[in-house]
């Protein structure tokens, strides 16, 4: 991602922000400086990032990190574990391939913030700014750093060590350093033709001292800052990766809770809505009863009286009639009826057979006579006499005739 507003370690010990490539703000710490913006790209300062190239032979792209993660380990950078590790390329031939490869082991604790848009190194954003520069002195934190570039991308950084000042001191270390990079064969294809130095004050005979001892030209030009620069995402800390992590889970959250108040206000209104429409119903259904109510009373009376005048119309439920079957019914001796009663609804026999079978019998020719098959007949167990004989009552009800009433 693309950053215009940039936070680089300053010349002195403080830090400086910039937009657009120009310095908008300087204080002595980070904090204070960037404050909860949320766009700014920190730079890690070149004193906590190892800079250095790697030569792989022709293996898979998905086996490049594990074997730059083992030269990190032989070199001793990640004995902490939480190294942040970068690596670019900036060579591919037969042989292989080469990569600059940046380890930042321990990121300065006062460069953690939360809000930070995203992490680059000094170097690189040095880079940016001069981005013609093949090797490049800038002053940081209060010491000389010197970059070695190809293609734009630092293969070598180092905390010069000796005088804070040009001179041939200086130029005699940078000569050792340069010398010592021809090893490497990348270096001995790319190797700088030019020094380009950005300070902010150089004086002129510390510049003819310099340039006279040097072994490649030199060329001195203003300090500036890059107008934009892009994050490296394998530099970005793993408490900040925590906190994003933290904060998107929350802003989930938030939305999930969100949404659940939604649907419960939908489901809400859509419930008393329902409720209401309902209530509307059972007040327009309670209006018709109330209108229709007498009709149905009247309805009910009828059907009162006329149960109570049908056993005179109706021929099987008159009393004589339905002796007469029952009679009919009897067996030929064995059979005493004892009381016979009726409301022409209902019918009531008590009688006294020989034997239990006879009672039965009895029951059984009642239920499948054609003339009482508006009845359901029903007879509890006969009680046994001392004399061996049944005395039985048997009931019979007009069907269906519980519903109707």
């Amino acid at each position: 991602m693309s950053h215009s507003t940039l936070a680089l370690p300053a010349s002195d010990r403080g830090w400086i922000l910039c937009s657009g490539g120009a310095e908008v703000a300087r204080d002595a710490e980070l904090r204070p400086l960037v404050g909860n913006r949320s766009d700014v790209l920190v730079a890690f300062p070149s004193a906590s990032v190892s800079t250095f190239v790697v030569e792989l032979p022709p293996v898979e792209e998905a086996l490049h990190e594990t074997m730059i993660r083992a030269q990190v380990d032989k070199r001793g950078l990640s004995a902490k574990g939480a190294a942040l590790i970068d690596y670019e390329r900036i060579d591919r031939n037969e042989r292989g391939e080469t990569f600059a490869v940046r380890v930042v082991a321990d990121p300065p604790a006062d460069t953690i913030l939360p809000t930070a848009g995203g992490y680059q190194t000094s170097a690189d954003l040095r880079s940016a700014a001069y981005p013609d520069a093949g090797a490049l002195i800038w002053r940081e934190c209060g010491r000389l750093v010197l970059g070695v570039y190809i293609g734009g991308i630092p293969a070598h950084v180092q905390i010069l060590s000796g005088k804070q000042e040009l001179g041939k001191a200086l130029a005699s270390e940078v000569n050792l350093i340069l010398l010592g990079l021809r090893g490497e064969s990348v270096f001995e294809k790319a190797a700088p033709r030019e020094l380009l130095l950005a300070l902010d004050s150089v004086g002129e005979k510390e510049l003819i001292e310099f340039r006279s001892a040097l072994s490649i030209p030199v060329r001195s030009e203003a300090i500036r800052f890059p107008a934009k620069a892009e994050a490296r995402d394998r530099l970005l800390p793993t408490a900040i990766l925590d906190h994003r992590r933290r904060r998107r889970k929350a802003a989930r959250n938030l939305a999930l809770l969100a949404l659940g108040l939604i649907v419960y206000s939908v489901v809400g209104v859509w419930v008393w809505n329902d409720a209401k429409v309902t209530e509307r119903e059972i007040d327009s259904l309670e209006r018709r009863i109330a209108i229709i109510q007498p009709d149905v009373e009247r309805v009910q009376l009828i059907e009162e009286r006329w149960r109570s005048l049908e056993p005179a119309f109706e021929k099987d439920l008159f009393p004589i009639v339905q002796l007469s079957r029952i009679t009919a019914a009897l067996p030929g001796s064995g059979v005493v009826i004892r009381e016979y009663r009726t409301t022409g609804r209902d019918i009531r026999v008590r009688g006294q057979a020989r034997d239990v079978q006879l009672a039965n019998r009895l029951l059984e020719d009642l239920q499948g006579m054609n003339g009482f098959a508006r009845y359901e007949w029903s007879m509890p167990n006969p009680r046994v006499e001392r004399n061996n004989t049944a005395t039985f009552e048997i009931q019979g009800k007009l069907k269906n005739e519980g519903a109707d009433s």
